[in-house]
């Protein structure tokens, strides 16, 4: 799997160059730039404010410049919005927090899935299995901008069992909510795709001879059948992952943790071109990382896709 690993990591180097590339290009091609307002700039502090971030320069020197900087300082450039401050300095800050309240989500999404799509599956059209299914999509139909707000009219307000924002250094009791509502949707699809795999493994024919040999039920499930029931879930997991940190602007908003998914947005709104640019590369580069993980987990799972690679 080593000869596997490189090649992906190798063929990670030309994707993300034409990633920089065309966002590079089609950031520029909407109106506006990262200067303009209601109020526009006389000329010459516009003319000087271009040259300071180097703006005044052709597109193809721009992206050349950006590149270099990129590869010999892994260097992302200012921030044209955030004065004072680089892009590396926001992502520094930011995004460890939204890392670690994305992984405890995900932690929490197969904590709580997995297990409910596995009683369902087991009991399957009994009560058991219409009351996990029913809460699988029960929890599904509050996203996290629903959620959030009730979360903090509840265990904040109403009960005070947990502060309802901040981040105070990642201390528990400001990540069980964020966490919560982050994950809480994506806790029905797991529930729902572990279900249906389960069901599926559960009639094959291994089962069933494995079965007849008289092993017990319980080693049944965990040494025969868990394997491969949970390789559609690992696999759902990997984009779920990624997108539970690029759409957590709702959890920095209610919670104020200080997460770089509200700099995304801002970035988007003002213009900020190397915010953006920086921030697609970091996501570009984490989807690609998780994906990696999750097709040698597959592989270690399933002896059939190892022996391919």
């Amino acid at each position: 799997m080593l000869n596997y690993t490189l090649r992906r990591l190798m063929a990670m180097i030309p994707t993300l160059l034409v990633l920089v590339i065309a966002s590079f290009y089609l950031m520029r091609l909407a109106p506006g730039g990262p200067f303009t307002s209601e109020r526009p700039l006389p000329p010459a502090v516009m003319a000087n404010v271009l040259e300071r971030y180097g703006l005044d320069q052709p597109l193809y020197v721009q992206l050349w410049t950006y590149i270099k900087g990129i590869v010999l300082e892994f260097d992302f450039g200012p921030s044209f919005s955030q004065k004072d401050r680089t892009v590396n300095d926001v992502i520094a800050q930011g995004f460890p927090v939204t890392l670690t309240y994305g992984f405890w989500s995900a932690v929490f999404v197969l904590l709580a899935g997995v297990p409910l799509g596995i009683i369902a599956a087991l009991r399957h059209n009994s009560i058991w299995d219409y009351t996990m299914t029913g809460l699988a999509i029960f929890s599904q139909i509050f996203p996290n901008f629903v959620l959030a707000p009730i979360m903090v009219l509840l265990f904040t307000l109403s009960w005070g069992l947990l502060p309802g924002g901040g981040w105070n250094g990642g201390q528990w009791q400001y990540i069980v909510m964020p966490a919560i509502g982050l994950g809480t949707s994506y806790m029905a699809g797991v529930a729902r795709l572990t279900r249906g795999s389960m069901l599926e493994v559960m009639n094959s024919p291994f089962i069933r001879t494995a079965r007849a040999k008289g092993l017990p039920e319980r080693v049944i499930l965990w040494r025969h059948a868990l394997k491969p029931a949970l390789l559609p879930t690992i696999t759902y997991m990997g984009p779920v992952f990624v997108y539970m940190i690029t759409g957590s602007v709702f959890i920095d908003v209610f919670f104020s943790t200080g997460g770089i998914g509200q700099d995304f947005i801002n970035a988007a709104y003002t213009r900020d071109y190397s915010m953006l640019l920086g921030l697609a590369i970091l996501y570009s580069v984490l989807t690609f990382s998780l994906n990696l993980m999750l097709d040698l987990a597959y592989a270690w799972i399933d002896p059939k896709v190892r022996s391919q690679l």
